[in-house]
């Protein structure tokens, strides 16, 4: 093998590596995140939750306003407690993700915890 055929080997092999580390940092490649919620033994009733919603219904209506796919309600996470509640945040896409996060790191949130889950 010639000494240029290494170096050209070399060089796109280094690339590839910048442009997988690239990736990695800007998300590109690990997927949708992953959330998750307390445990549901430290999850507030399902009624303390419909009270914090309709309580709240115009940050609802916000987070509903971001995306055309994006809906907020009650949800029941835990199969085996269904008295057991938090608020749910469906959600299509990353961009609508990304907004969600953003509205609910400016406001002061529900006073329950809020689960996003990607459809």
């Amino acid at each position: 093998m010639k000494p240029i055929s290494k170096i050209i080997i070399s060089f796109i092999v280094g690339l590839l590596l910048v442009m997988g580390v690239f990736a990695l940092l800007n998300g590109w490649i690990t997927g949708s995140p992953k959330d998750t919620h307390p445990p549901c033994d430290r999850l507030p009733s399902v009624a303390e939750a419909n009270a914090a919603l309709n309580d709240h219904e115009n940050l609802a209506k916000e987070i509903e306003k971001l995306g055309e796919g994006i809906k907020v309600e009650v949800g029941q996470p835990c199969s085996d407690d269904l008295k057991r509640g938090l608020i749910l945040v469906s959600y299509d896409s990353k961009s609508d993700r990304d907004a969600i996060n953003n509205l609910l790191s400016h406001s002061e949130g529900f006073g329950v915890p809020i689960h996003l889950v990607k459809r």
